[in-house]
């Protein structure tokens, strides 16, 4: 019998993204009811059942939270997720205690915001489905109910997220041929058979969160679930509700039994992202449960044993925190036990252009114009510094491939500040050459640098590159021919 296709509410007060998600959420088969504020959001509500509700905060008739409070009172049985532009402790403390299934913030990509609805949906038929069965029988002990996730889910993490097995953070599988990353994945698969925990450092958009994927996706947990644990959203306040659940009447608001992050995990691993910003208080009451394996959710006496893989992550330098009193030494030698430090891209030139290209052929859409990148654009991506790392070069091709009207992806199709930049590095490590080359060398490299630019500015034009540089066609084509530079690849 086929089930009957799931109904979202989605409540905002932003024409664009309302209809933006309401599209995209129709083309992969769901039914989209649109409102533009909370008064016309409790009238639909009251007349249709919904299976989700997907809320902005801030919007006219919301002013005291009225669709949160009278939203999560009335239609407890229908999950909801807020997606909010401005965030505020009070809201996300106002959010946890009434169970609301997912806190997202603006701008969320759309694949993020997926996979938190495949996940309401989910956790919200089998809320219902034990509810049934607790109204038709004797209730069942809370071992035998409580924080278990069907073990052909996919990947999730605290937001709800459901992504898929052999996808990343940044939608593609581990790519890398350099050296470093070979010796990375060969740790990778030497430490995914075990259980021993891992610590993975390096820069912002290095790809943490891919290593993680990876290593469980090779463990024998990897039918279990991933539960991504962002340490900056959780606050010190709900540290223990958020991790360890609480039960019904635990503190003002938890009017329900609630399972936490850490119960979900159960049997699979948990990944604990941006683990050095966790306060010295947090820090105490997570050893506990990565020594023990075990904890005591708010409000109970009882103790939750779980069997859970611990892999964290940061872009801190722990043993400096520790140095400085600001991360437990105990904590830090217990989570520490294989410890990956990845590289910054640009230190793994071999893999920019197969990153690029990967993205490239993922981003792309059916209907894009753009082929591929010409070579002066992947000349670009090698020759610049990409301090954002592999995040950076993702927007910068997902940009590129929006503004692209030709064939191929050039360089007037890239941010203005990675031409600049890369402008800036040739122009200084030109200066910095002068002393070690002859004047006529230093001359020849203007020359060709020169001509370089005013190709690229003329698509290959001859003629009127030539012109701006005040010289007859002739005389250009001596010049191209003396330096061998051939002018079909800036015609591309």
């Amino acid at each position: 019998m086929t089930e009957p296709t799931p109904k979202i509410l989605i409540a905002d007060d932003e024409p664009l993204y309302r209809e933006t998600t309401a599209e995209f959420l129709r083309e992969e088969g769901y039914q989209c009811v649109c409102v533009e504020d909370a008064n016309d959001a409790l009238d639909a509500l009251n007349n249709h059942r919904f299976d989700l509700i997907l809320s902005d905060l801030n919007m006219p008739g919301n002013l005291k939270l009225e669709l949160l409070n009278e939203g999560r009172t009335k239609y407890s049985d229908t999950p909801m997720i807020i997606v909010t532009g401005v965030p505020s402790t009070s809201s996300a403390i106002e959010s946890v205690r009434l169970g609301v299934a997912d806190y997202l913030l603006k701008p969320v990509k759309l694949d993020e915001l997926l996979v938190a609805v495949r996940r309401a949906l989910a956790h919200g038929k089998q809320s219902l489905n034990e509810s049934r069965q607790r109204d038709g029988s004797a209730a069942k002990s809370d071992s035998q109910v409580a924080g278990r996730t069907d073990p052909n889910d996919s990947d999730t993490n605290t937001r709800g997220e459901t992504t898929g097995k052999g996808k990343d953070s940044f939608g593609i599988d581990v790519v890398g041929q350099s050296q470093q990353m070979r010796e990375v994945m060969e740790i990778v698969d030497r430490v995914a058979a075990s259980n021993t925990s891992v610590l993975i450092t390096g820069e912002s958009g290095t790809g943490k969160e891919v290593i993680a994927r990876a290593i469980h996706r090779r463990s024998p947990r990897s039918g279990r679930p991933l539960q991504v644990i962002d340490c900056t959203a959780i606050p010190e306040s709900l540290f223990e509700s958020t991790l360890f659940g609480h039960v019904k009447g635990a503190f003002t608001g938890a009017v329900s039994d609630q399972s936490g992050l850490l119960q979900a995990a159960d049997g699979g691993t948990a990944f604990f992202d941006e683990l050095g910003e966790l306060p010295l208080v947090s820090q105490a009451k997570l050893l506990r449960v990565v020594q023990e394996q075990t904890f005591t959710p708010v409000g109970r006496d009882t103790v939750v044993r779980v069997d859970t893989r611990f892999i964290c992550a940061t872009n801190r330098d722990l043993q400096t925190e520790v140095d400085a009193d600001r991360f437990r030494r105990d904590l830090f030698y217990r989570l520490a036990v294989i410890h990956i430090d990845l590289p910054p891209l640009r230190q793994r030139q071999e893999d920019i252009v197969l990153l690029a290209e990967s993205f490239l052929h993922r981003l792309r859409a059916p209907d894009s114009p753009a082929l591929g990148f010409s070579d002066a654009t992947l000349d670009c991506f090698r020759r610049y510094r990409w301090p954002g790392n592999i995040r950076e070069l993702r927007n910068v091709v997902e940009r590129s491939l929006t503004l692209a009207d030709g064939q191929w992806i050039e360089p007037a199709d890239l941010p203005t500040t990675l031409t600049t930049a890369v402008a800036e590095t040739e122009s200084q490590g030109l200066v910095d050459d002068l002393a070690e080359i002859s004047r006529d060398e230093a001359l020849d490299r203007a020359d060709r640098a020169y001509l370089d630019v005013l190709l690229q500015r003329h698509g290959g034009n001859i003629a009127a590159a030539a012109r701006q540089a005040g010289l007859s066609r002739q005389g250009m084509n001596k010049l191209l021919k003396r330096h061998d530079i051939d002018v079909a690849p800036y015609r591309k």
